[in-house]
């Protein structure tokens, strides 16, 4: 990839969930890219790696691939063999709608969080009861290959919905349970990951990029450069962005709208404001259930 590339948000969701079942017969290089909402993969076959935010994780047939949202990611191919992949998008609002019921259903990515991983990997998947899930998924994402498409859009979306959960609430079970492990990450870049983690142990204090240098003992035309050419972002625009994913939950849970924002490290309202509306479409306290 040229480091003149400019990577940017792909990908659009105006449900809360959507599905995909794409196969990509050959080798191609996909740019590094993020998306507003949490993205699922469940790498079927093929012979690639998947690059988040400064690792690159080597992938195994039947692996789940989990991205939060406003993480950088891109595929890896090794060679031209068939990559197959079901890819799930989910909005915030899908999950903090059914949390309002006391149902953790995004504990998967928090529990990957925790492991420092991006993978899970579920040993004798094929026996297990995920698989089923997995493959009706599979089914309903396929065009042509089932009756329901012959159905309302609105009829195949609320069953997707029906399997969606179950495979959700078992994949939950399973990513507490003890068959299954976290795959770490086969290379990264330790400047980089470095960085990201200070910034997301500082990211509610001020956090100009000479201080960042200074901290991570990077010279600042370096890392500015350096931090472009690996993730796709400026550091401002990344810190502004995670910011913005700090604060919409918290203002979705309750919290008033100024609280949110110094919380998610926004010194100043009117620039959380503008950013906020930008990003999301909507004035801050418009995201506030009920």
């Amino acid at each position: 990839m040229s480091p003149n590339t400019t990577y940017q948000k792909t990908g659009y969701l105006n449900s809360d969930f959507r599905l995909f079942y794409l196969t990509s017969a050959e080798a191609r290089d996909f740019q590094t890219h993020y998306h507003d909402f949490h993205k699922l993969l469940f790498f079927e076959s093929g012979h690639a790696s998947y690059y988040i935010e400064g690792e690159t994780y080597e992938l195994q047939p039947e692996d789940l691939v989990l991205v939060p949202a406003g993480e950088v990611h891109r595929p890896i191919f090794h060679d031209n063999s068939p990559y197959r992949r079901l890819i799930l998008y989910l909005s915030p609002d899908f999950f903090h709608k059914y949390s309002a019921r006391s149902c953790d259903l995004f504990q998967c990515f928090s529990l990957c969080s925790q492991r420092r991983s991006h993978v899970l990997r579920i040993r004798k998947l094929r026996d297990s009861r995920l698989y089923p899930c997995l493959q009706e998924l599979i089914r309903t994402a396929s065009e042509g290959k089932t009756n329901l498409q012959e159905q309302t859009d609105s009829m195949l979306s609320l069953y997707q919905e029906a399997v969606l959960l179950k495979f959700l609430i078992l994949l939950n079970k399973a990513a507490a349970g003890s068959n299954i492990s976290y795959p770490a990450a086969s290379g990264s870049n330790p400047q980089i990951l470095r960085v990201i983690s200070y910034i997301n142990e500082h990211l509610r204090e001020e956090l100009p990029v000479d201080r960042i240098a200074r901290d991570c003992y990077l010279n600042r035309s370096y890392l500015m450069h350096l931090f472009r050419q690996e993730t796709g972002y400026t550091l401002g625009s990344y810190i502004t962005e995670k910011r913005l994913f700090t604060a919409r939950p918290l203002i979705q849970s309750g919290v008033s709208v100024t609280e949110a924002a110094e919380r998610s490290g926004f010194s100043s309202y009117t620039t959380f404001y503008r950013a906020y509306r930008k990003k999301f479409g909507e004035a801050p306290k418009m995201s506030r259930s009920g």
